[in-house]
């Protein structure tokens, strides 16, 4: 059944477009938070000295004083420096967490979207796979009537789809689990081990995160977790692969018919 969905060829199109973006976007988002760790270590301490000159001409400022009122620092004795290099720190550190959150939420959202493709491939491989997954949903006497069986279970099909595309990232892997009917811990990826707990808890965090919920994330932690999602985007898609025996293929450039 629903065999007229299969396109093998599409799936093998997108078995090299989803491998070349996962080597790009890994190599794209890394190389970016080395150079804002990079950029922050060499002007640290320029920024240092700006800061503290802002602050004397704040402290100077008639029209500040009331604020400096009773502080514990002053410009005679020059301890207002410590407190303005505490606060670059503090700042600096604060934009490298953003940074670090700003690429786990991409990392993230890549992988869910990894996910859904290689779900896609898998209709595209075997579309009756997803029966049993849509089994219990009920088709009106009357749907089938007018438009067939094929058909009816076709948009329920496609219902199921745009339903879970919803669902958290943890659920589109138990689907694709199901689908492959065997263990997913296990690949060809090397120097890889799936471990659900991690995923979880860096699922975890990202919702954790884009809530603004955990605010001393690392640049350090964030490009050990990304590199982790990467590879783990490359395991799921060389279990499909292995499954369905599909083989790469460069998609036709638009226009050219090869």
């Amino acid at each position: 059944m629903l065999e007229y969905l299969h396109d093998r060829t599409e799936a093998s199109y997108l078995v090299t477009d989803l491998a070349t973006r996962i080597i790009e976007e890994e190599s794209d988002v890394i190389t970016k938070l080395r150079y804002i760790r990079r950029t922050v270590a060499y002007a640290k301490d320029a920024v240092a000295v700006e800061d503290a000159q802002q602050l004397r001409l704040l402290m100077l400022d008639p029209n500040a004083a009331k604020y400096f009122k009773g502080a514990q620092f002053s410009l005679h004795d020059g301890s207002y420096l410590a407190v303005s290099a505490k606060n670059t720190e503090g700042h600096l550190s604060a934009v490298m967490s953003y940074v670090a959150a700003s690429g786990l939420v991409f990392a993230h959202s890549f992988l869910e979207f990894v996910l859904e493709s290689v779900l896609r491939m898998t209709r595209l491989c075997d579309a009756s796979a997803w029966l049993g997954l849509i089994s219990s949903k009920s088709i009106p006497v009357l749907t089938l009537l007018e438009s067939g069986l094929e058909p009816a279970v076709e948009a329920k099909l496609n219902d199921f789809v745009t339903t879970l595309r919803k669902e958290s990232l943890l659920t589109k892997i138990d689907t694709l689990a199901k689908l492959l009917k065997r263990s997913i811990t296990t690949s060809n990826i090397r120097d890889y081990t799936y471990d659900p707990d991690r995923l979880t808890g860096i699922d975890t965090l990202r919702h954790d995160l884009a809530h603004h919920r955990k605010k001393d994330y690392t640049l350090e932690q964030a490009e050990s977790d990304l590199v982790y999602l990467y590879r783990t985007s490359f395991h799921f898609l060389d279990l499909v692969v292995h499954h369905y025996d599909l083989q790469g293929a460069n998609r036709p450039k638009p226009g050219t018919g090869a």
